[in-house]
């Protein structure tokens, strides 16, 4: 009796009074037609059961936390264990989540590096050593004479708290003044600091003038400040601008530094790594790694000539201040306004791009408008930023500083395995899985080393392979989490579980081979039977032939949909399945087959050419209309980018007008004019509202 899930009286939506025994610790199936309620007994019966008695079993002050789960239309349910749901819900649509950040493979890569990185400088790529104290006196004195500097002792940096007793202890030693959050305070002063916000303390240790009769006095300060610290000292550079300098801030270490290019690098902590923290995100793009930035196809008409409005934002009505303006400077600088704007020369398109500081005298004195003309992008913005549809005007490009990585240069120069991080997330999970299963890459490591990166290796190894197992082995641990299908999404869940080891749980699984090639459907149900093997019991909603053959145990559910289903027509193994008589039976042994009506004579055709997207390199095809075209392969081959990514924005634009999308960069697409409007079905939730209906 203890090994079996018994549900009695089973009512939730179309349910007839079910009652059914289910093996506990293996991998059951329940399938049946849409719609006949096999969704219904296992996510909203049992699942919503399990959860409701795991939720029950805590205290009211955790309970409040957590949403109220009700009771499901059911008598009794027996030997009931924990339940955990995969359902077909795609991941986070935040921009920040990545595959990596999903799977909590980045959270060990961020500790790995952090603990056996070695650092290199950004700029020469030459491994960093480590800078005396008489060094960072050297440089000091480098400084042009005459620089105002401020010497400063980092004591904490970017950490919550009210510090109270830190800024106490400071201002005993005999320190006047700190720089709290960059604001110079006196520590004689009351001082409140929020101990719910991040906060960054520097002790002043002097300000002096840089000269040669200053010099004992500065590396007496020096000394002072890395003591304070523990080897960190921060100078602020006062007249910087007078001086010509780059920078009025330099930072400098005993720890790590470049001799080369005078630059010395923060000691390395997990944070240095994480592109949601301002220690190690990239300050072009704030570690989202990317840029949106004006789509020059949706401001510009490369088939007319400005006369005629080629620069769409700047013609037309209530446009004319813009347009004299625009010709006249075309005027004064030699562009043929008659001539096509994609005939131009470079030079003609980088003017009217971002403009000149030439002055138009003659404009100038008739309107009184700016003397220079800034240029094409900078006068559209204007016109567009209050436009309600600004964000249609835009696009997505991959951040120019840190090439879609995410992370700041430093960073991105920390090596492991002569491997940086970006260069690791960019892999495809199936190379990862090769890379880190290699103890001879590992090998350079000291013993010391080689003992705190074991276990870190050893978690991401595990994780990695259990993707790799799943069939994921073709996306990258820094793919965009918006990216991922409900498939995949699912996939990388089931993926987690069986890392997390745990025994004695009920997993419900909602289809997880859509979407799948029969030939990782074989490493799904491999994955399934790890996650029983674990003492698991694991029940798929499911359709797809093998699985159905590889379970433990079968629950067919109908015989038809709706209040025509919502009964167990069938209960067993396999072989008893297909002795049966149900329409799953009858399709599985061959009573009944889908005949395809194959005689249509094809004289319609849309032709793609030049597709070149993700891992689809120089593509020709063409789809004949007026029929049903299925675009099929392994996992990963490039399906979705070719329909999605290239058929579907173009589509958009020509037939719905759509602003949103943009054409793919050098594809050519004939044939859409022979079509009227595009609707695009996708696997999102039609309707969330309460007020929402067929």
């Amino acid at each position: 009796m203890n090994n079996i899930i018994k549900i009695r009286g089973a009512k939730e939506h179309n349910l007839k009074n079910i009652n059914l025994d289910i093996p506990k610790n293996r991998l059951v199936v329940f399938t049946g037609l849409s719609g006949s309620g096999k969704s219904t007994l296992a996510f909203d019966t049992l699942y919503a059961e399990g959860q409701r008695r795991y939720i029950e079993s805590l205290s009211s002050y955790a309970r409040q936390f957590l949403d109220k789960v009700g009771k499901p239309d059911v008598d009794h349910i027996d030997g009931l264990t924990p339940a955990i749901a995969i359902d077909q819900k795609s991941t986070s649509k935040n921009p920040r989540s990545t595959v990596g950040t999903i799977t909590e493979i980045y959270d060990y890569l961020r500790l790995l590096y952090a603990r056996i990185g070695i650092q290199h400088c950004p700029k020469c790529s030459k491994r960093v050593s480590k800078m005396s104290a008489n060094d960072i006196i050297d440089q000091i004195l480098k400084l042009p004479q005459s620089s105002k500097i401020t010497i400063l002792s980092p004591i904490v940096r970017e950490k919550k708290g009210s510090f109270a007793d830190t800024l106490e202890s400071l201002k005993n030693k005999g320190f006047i003044r700190a720089m709290i959050d960059g604001v110079m305070v006196r520590l004689d002063e009351d001082i409140e600091l929020s101990k719910t916000k991040k906060h960054t303390i520097k002790a002043v240790i002097d300000r002096v003038v840089v000269n040669s009769d200053n010099a004992s006095r500065i590396a007496d300060d020096v000394q002072k400040g890395l003591y304070e610290s523990f080897g960190e000292l921060e100078i602020e550079i006062a007249n910087a601008d007078e001086l010509g300098l780059d920078s009025s801030h330099i930072h400098f270490s005993e720890h790590n530094a470049c001799f080369d290019c005078k630059i010395s690098f923060n000691a390395l902590e997990p944070l240095s790594f994480s592109f949601n923290s301002p220690k190690g995100a990239c300050p072009s793009c704030d570690g989202l790694g990317i840029r949106f930035s004006l789509d020059l196809n949706k401001i510009i008409d490369d088939n007319l000539s400005i006369e005629d409005g080629a620069i769409k934002v700047m013609y037309g009505f209530n446009k004319s201040y813009y347009y004299k303006f625009l010709i006249a400077f075309c005027e004064q600088n030699g562009i043929d306004i008659k001539t096509p704007y994609s005939k131009l020369d470079d030079d003609s398109k980088r003017l009217i791009l971002y403009g000149n500081v030439k002055n138009i005298e003659f404009l100038w004195k008739r309107h009184r408008i700016n003397k220079h003309f800034e240029g094409v992008l900078k006068v559209a913005y204007e016109i567009l930023k209050d436009d309600k549809d600004f964000s249609e005007y835009m696009t997505e490009k991959v951040c120019e500083s840190c090439g879609g990585d995410r992370l700041c240069a430093d960073s991105l120069a920390v090596k492991v395995a002569s491997k940086s991080i970006g260069e690791i997330i960019n892999m495809s999970i199936e190379n990862a899985t090769k890379f880190f299963s290699n103890s001879d890459n590992f090998a350079y490591l000291s013993a010391q080393e080689s003992l705190i990166a074991t276990p870190i290796l050893k978690e991401i190894n595990e994780r990695l392979f259990f993707l790799y197992d799943v069939g994921l082995g073709y996306i990258s641990l820094g793919r965009d989490a918006r990216t991922i299908s409900g498939g995949e999404a699912q996939r990388i869940r089931i993926a987690s579980q069986i890392g997390s080891g745990l025994s004695g749980v009920m997993y419900v699984l909602d289809e997880p081979s859509i979407g799948l090639h029969e030939r990782d459907t074989l490493k799904l149900i491999k994955t399934l039977r790890n996650l029983q093997e674990k003492g698991n019991s694991v029940i798929v909603v499911e359709h797809d032939k093998k699985t159905i053959e590889a379970a433990d145990y079968i629950v067919d559910i109908g015989p038809g949909a709706g209040v025509y289903g919502g009964e167990v027509v069938f209960q067993g193994t396999y072989k008893e399945l297909l002795n049966s008589q149900t329409q799953t039976a009858q399709y599985l042994n061959g009573q009944k087959e889908i005949n395809y009506y194959k005689g249509r004579k094809q004289k319609k055709w849309l032709n793609l050419s030049g597709i070149t997207i993700n891992n689809i390199s120089n593509l020709s095809v063409k789809f004949p209309l007026s029929n049903l075209v299925g675009v099929t392969g392994v996992s990963g081959s490039g399906k979705s980018s070719l329909v999605l990514k290239a058929l579907l924005p173009a589509a958009e634009i020509a037939l719905n007008r759509a602003r949103k999308f943009q054409i793919l960069k050098g594809a050519k697409i004939e044939g859409l004019e022979q079509l009227d409007k595009v609707i695009y079905l996708d696997q999102s939730p039609i309707g969330r509202t309460p007020r929402s209906n067929p």
